[in-house]
């Protein structure tokens, strides 16, 4: 029997993603109710069980209860369609097993394209999720490094593909994203964000910048043992902290 009215849950735990996700629903499948937003795994596990949805969509990184956790407990009870800004080794999980999912940070074509699918096979029963969970589950245990960026630019909310990012500068109460275009703020310590980085590609060089190597396109030494680097693009050099300048020593 074909339902006439489909439902749907939303988790993320950053509200402009979920409103814009919701947003961009609506405006891709009208006839979709979003009977629930969640903002952590928790949450999500309760509104899936208390409401029964047809769809959860599940961001993977929550916090309490990651996506994947939230789907190995509700296998059964609707279908799922991950949202992630992991690696090519995730996607290509998702797609062996053919399940939906939306890739970080999503686009107007990337959902559309999810949507014409969930709609094809919403009333037929949800899909087996073992397979795809084992492999997940394998790559999450083993240390994965941030790919994305949510940054302010005056009142609006940008994702920055880390790959763009020339180098982060440590301010007063905040962390300024400098890239080639243009400079951005988040409220996440260089200390936090060293630990997310993968640091054969972002280095400390100074208390106060964490810069991305390849972007890197000379250091230089004064007659006085001070240190800079300069980056690609930018006219101002970056000092070097002696503790660091050990970084740049010819092998």
């Amino acid at each position: 029997m074909t339902k006439t009215e489909i439902s749907a849950v939303i988790a993320d735990d950053e509200t402009t993603l979920r409103e814009y996700l919701k947003h961009q629903l609506q405006l891709a499948w009208p006839e979709l109710k979003i009977v629930g937003e969640a903002e952590n795994g928790i949450q999500a596990l309760q509104l899936i069980e208390q409401l029964k949805p047809d769809i959860a969509f599940l961001d993977i990184k929550m916090p309490g209860l990651s996506g994947l956790d939230v789907a190995a407990r509700v296998q059964g009870l609707c279908h799922i369609v991950f949202a992630t800004a992991y690696d090519e080794f995730a996607i290509k999980a998702f797609e062996m097993e053919a399940i939906d999912y939306l890739q970080k940070p999503v686009t107007k074509e990337r959902l559309k394209s999810t949507v014409e699918r969930i709609q094809q096979r919403v009333n037929s029963a949800p899909d087996d999720l073992n397979k795809v969970l084992q492999l997940l589950q394998q790559k999450t245990t083993t240390k994965t490094y941030l790919n994305w960026i949510r940054a302010s630019l005056k009142d609006e909310v940008h994702v920055i593909a880390v790959d763009d990012v020339l180098y982060f500068k440590s301010e007063d109460k905040y962390t300024t994203v400098v890239t080639h275009q243009r400079e951005y703020i988040i409220r996440t310590s260089l200390k936090e964000l060293e630990s997310e980085l993968d640091p054969d590609r972002f280095w400390r060089i100074h208390r106060a910048s964490l810069v991305q190597v390849s972007q890197i396109d000379s250091s230089k030494k004064d007659f006085a043992g001070h240190m800079t680097v300069q980056m690609k693009g930018k006219t101002k050099p970056l000092p070097v902290s002696r503790s660091y300048q050990h970084l740049f020593r010819a092998e």
